[in-house]
């Protein structure tokens, strides 16, 4: 699965930007605006592959705009105590429509094997800046996709190792998309961008759905306006 990708001879050329880049040929063209930005494209329910520029390219990493996994988040991400969904994560900074906000890192794992955990998961407790990895707390999020040949299913699990990330609460009408990408291998990642211009000290909240979600019986508390009321579960 992690076979390492060809990389593009853009150089210094700036091609990243254009069909001439081999990685933008593979992704069936350009994934981000040359201002950094997602392509309003990819906001369609059928993602075209995102594969981006990485370390076997010739190009210039501060000047390729094929380039979001690697790069650190400009923005000030905090974690904060939301009262009563435990803790989430908000922006210190406004982030405008598009922009690359974070990638939601974990363990790559088999669905059969995120079942197993989630099996062995103890009762919920309180979800504490001292209590974030404990088996109580579920940061399993699963990655789906779906080719002409049939389809793939894997999961990350953020609980034993992870980044920031890992604090986004659902929202029935999130702020963030996430999308499916790649850089260098096969190994898919998960990129999170803003799907709405949001102010600084707005939570951030992206979907936990996925198309083979039904909802649980645990209540949503994300307070949208057409919250479903019950948080969604994947039951394969």
């Amino acid at each position: 699965m992690d076979d390492r990708f060809m990389g593009c001879d853009c150089g210094d050329t700036g091609s990243c930007s254009s069909s001439d880049c081999l990685c933008v040929r593979l992704s069936l063209g350009v994934s981000y605006t040359p201002s950094g930005k997602l392509a309003t494209s990819l906001t369609s329910p059928h993602q075209k592959p995102v594969l981006e520029c990485h370390s076997e390219c010739s190009c210039k990493s501060n000047i390729c705009t094929n380039r979001m996994l690697s790069r650190k988040t400009k923005h000030n991400l905090q974690v904060f105590d939301t009262g009563n969904r435990g803790l989430g994560l908000m922006t210190k900074t406004d982030i405008c429509k598009g922009e690359f906000v974070c990638e939601y890192l974990g363990e790559l794992i088999s669905a059969d094997a995120a079942k197993a955990r989630l099996e062995s998961m103890t009762p919920d407790a309180p979800q504490t800046a001292g209590n974030t990895s404990s088996s109580s707390m579920n940061y399993l999020i699963t990655v789906n996709e779906y080719f002409t040949s049939g389809s793939s299913r894997w999961c990350i699990d953020a609980r034993r190792f992870g980044n920031i990330a890992r604090f986004i609460n659902h929202s029935c009408q999130p702020n963030l998309v996430s999308l499916v990408c790649r850089a260098g291998c096969d190994v898919p990642r998960v990129a999170l961008f803003a799907c709405r211009d949001i102010a600084a000290g707005e939570e951030l909240s992206f979907s936990y759905a996925s198309p083979d979600s039904v909802l649980s019986t645990k209540p949503c508390l994300c307070g949208a306006k057409d919250c479903k009321l019950f948080l969604p579960f994947d039951v394969t």
